[in-house]
């Protein structure tokens, strides 16, 4: 039987990004996740590559001079 993934492209501000990483941190510090606590520190690790691809784009933007709104498109899918 053939595994399917579905994807979501989800759009977050790079503050939004930074409050999903504090309620991660704080959620791996509970032991009620405990059964869930790989998933969630794959998940704290993809956020954290897409903060500092985000605050990446930004500075460049800043040096650049370019006022358009600036795009991160990272996939944090894996292979089944």
């Amino acid at each position: 039987m053939s595994k399917y993934i579905c994807t979501a492209q989800v759009k977050y501000t790079r503050q939004e990004v930074q409050l999903h990483i504090n309620a991660l941190k704080m959620a791996l510090g509970s032991p009620a996740f405990s059964n869930y606590r790989g998933r969630y520190e794959a998940l704290l690790g993809d956020m954290k590559r897409i903060n500092n691809e985000m605050l990446d784009k930004e500075n460049d933007a800043m040096l650049n001079g370019n006022v358009e709104e600036q795009i991160v498109e990272l996939s944090v899918v894996q292979d089944v």
